[in-house]
């Protein structure tokens, strides 16, 4: 379906033709500042922050000591938001002051931002890096791999997960934020204190699975502690006096509200709305009531750096928050494409105000989410009559579609934990998005799959794996999980155990295996995972057959990975194409020998 950009916004976009901001009135401050630290707490809400919730408030308080002290002693902003609820694409905006649409990347399924001149707006490392400051990155979760784009313009950028056997195959490699500050500071005092130093600390305390108690504001409360490690190392290392120093988080955890658990698919305050905590020499403590995003973060951060950043004009752009305030009506989009991407649900796109959040689900399907202050559920509302405020939102939202590079986008393997990879869809015409299921209405379809996929990761009896499947088939119908790519994956997973299990029956159910797995490939999980199970699951003794279905399928497949060269090893050996199998090798060798499936290729394919 063609999908065409104005020709003035696209010129603004790939030219960057208006300049709007440079460091301008920040320039006294700048001055003072010798070190820049952004520091993300993942999946952070705002409310459960000390500083922003109320004690009034009847609600477990939360214990962020180190972050509230941050917040006394410089800038809170009391409204900011982040444009999409997943690590990777709201990170890219922090260092690109650029939102989802723009940048391209708008999920944790993306191949790797492209290299400056090619993708054509800087990186925040990259502009600092320029101007002589040393960079230095230390990201605590495999959703910021170096591999995905943003350690460029960084000079170090700490990204490796430590392996865990205990994880499971589809959790997120991660490390705990101990370890990720350790390593920080540990760098820290290896650079010269005469060197203007650029530091990124990520966290991932509080994401899931909450580690600390079990909560996620047991999770939460770990978290701030880690903070006051960091700050604390800072100041042993002459470095917190001329610090400017920014904390944020990518995205909140819904608990519950609009009947999402976590994060990811919906757009309520609960994951949109984040700490923005601002501290710099010479800069007053104060609270903000102006709107502010994590767009904000590479104009602002450029400024106190004396750096000249310029940005573009467009529905969630970033301002340099330091050079004024932002504009009381200043519209703030927020994008999901995860639940059209897992299960081909309606995509989502919301604009908010200070009266709450319009949600497009396609066309006329609006919702009304008003904001509800510290509640812990926020009833959802269909939207029944028209209002000025509601037009004005809806022709934001409208700029923001056109606002969309998809040129930019790319697929690629997924982080572990967030479904299958593949190709990333733009946005949907109104109309064939008012077609798709409503991610509001189908959200606890998701979580019954999920606790049937957890099921079967259990390694379970075949009396569970059939008891898996037939609920796996009640899912499948119309109007609930029939299109869904994730669905069919674990139908062919469940049916493949069974076959292991029940060897007796494996002539009649691998067959089944391979069309479930053939049916999610053809509606869009097209990441190499699938693609193996797809072509390896029946080729013994239909080898030919199995290595043609594999090399016309990759061709659907963004970079794909080891599992795909090992399998095709496998069957050119079982072929008897030894010259085959040993270029294969060759080809594939840099790619593998050091990776996830480095032992299983280092043992089978030699």
């Amino acid at each position: 379906m063609p999908r065409r950009t104005p020709i003035v916004v696209f010129l603004v976009l790939v030219l960057g033709m208006l300049p709007l901001l440079s460091c301008g009135d920040d320039k006294g401050i700048a001055g003072k500042v010798q070190t820049i630290v952004l520091i993300t707490v993942d999946t952070l809400r705002r409310d459960y922050v000390s500083a922003y919730a109320p004690a009034s408030v009847d609600i477990p308080q939360p214990e962020t000591m180190a972050i509230d002290a941050l917040a006394a002693s410089g800038l809170r902003f009391e409204d900011a938001r982040t444009p999409v609820p997943l690590t990777l694409p709201a990170h890219t905006t922090m260092m690109t002051g650029l939102p989802p649409a723009a940048t391209g990347v708008r999920l944790n399924t993306y191949g790797r931002l492209a290299p400056r001149k090619t993708r054509g707006f800087p990186l925040l490392a990259e502009s600092l890096r320029d101007a002589g400051w040393h960079t230095a990155a230390f990201v605590s979760a495999d959703a910021l791999n170096a591999r995905y784009g943003l350690d460029q313009g960084f000079a170090h950028y700490d990204g490796d997960m430590p392996s865990d056997p205990r994880r499971s195959a589809v959790q997120l490699a991660e490390r705990p934020g101990n370890q990720t500050v350790a390593s920080a500071l540990q760098h820290v005092r290896g650079v010269d204190s005469s060197k203007k130093l650029f530091l990124w600390v990520h966290l991932f305390e509080p994401h899931a699975p909450y580690a600390a108690d079990g909560t996620y504001g047991g999770d939460v409360d770990e978290g701030s502690r880690v903070v006051g490690r960091l700050l604390k190392g800072l100041q042993k290392a002459g470095r917190r006096e001329s610090a400017a120093i920014l904390l944020t988080s990518d995205h909140g955890e819904a608990l519950g509200e609009v009947r999402e658990r976590s994060h990811g698919f919906l757009l309520a305050d609960g994951v949109l709305r984040v700490p923005f905590l601002l501290t710099a020499p010479g800069l007053a403590p104060g609270v903000r009531q102006d709107p502010a995003e994590v767009a904000d973060v590479a104009p602002t951060l450029a400024a106190l750096a004396g750096v000249t950043w310029s940005t573009l004009a467009g529905p969630g752009c970033g301002l340099d928050l330091l050079k004024a305030n932002a504009p009381t009506d200043r519209p703030r989009i927020a994008e999901s494409l995860y639940g059209h991407h897992l299960h081909r649900w309606a995509q989502l796109v919301a604009a908010s105000s200070g009266k709450g959040t319009l949600v497009d689900a396609g066309r006329d399907r609006l919702h009304w989410i008003p904001r509800a202050g510290y509640q812990r559920w926020i009833p959802r509302t269909k939207l029944v009559k028209d209002s000025p405020d509601i037009r004005r939102l809806a022709k934001h939202l409208a700029d923001y579609r056109q606002f969309e590079q998809p040129d930019r986008m790319q697929g690629g393997q997924v982080a572990a934990g967030y479904g299958g990879g593949g190709v990333v869809e733009g946005f949907l015409t109104p109309a064939e998005n008012a077609r798709l299921a409503d991610p509001h209405i189908n959200m606890p379809n998701h979580y019954r799959l999920d606790d049937i996929k957890q099921a079967i990761m259990a390694r379970p009896l075949p009396r569970a794996l059939r008891a898996a499947l037939a609920a796996l088939e009640a899912l499948n119908k119309p109007n609930l999980e029939a299109g869904s790519p994730s669905l069919h994956f674990w139908i062919g997973e469940a049916t493949k155990r069974l076959a292991a299990a029940e060897p007796e029956r494996a002539a009649k159910l691998l067959p089944q295996a391979e069309k479930a797995y053939l049916r999610a490939f053809e509606l869009g999980r097209k990441d190499t995972q699938t693609l193996v199970q797809a072509c390896g699951v029946t080729a013994l003794g239909n080898e030919q057959a199995s290595l043609d279905r594999l090399e016309k399928l990759v061709r659907q497949v963004p970079q794909p990975g080891c599992q795909y060269w090992i399998l095709k090893i496998r069957l050119l050996r079982d072929l008897g194409d030894l010259e085959g199998a040993e270029a294969a090798w060759k080809a594939a060798d840099a790619l593998c020998r050091g990776g996830k499936y480095a032992k299983i290729w280092s043992t089978t394919c030699r």
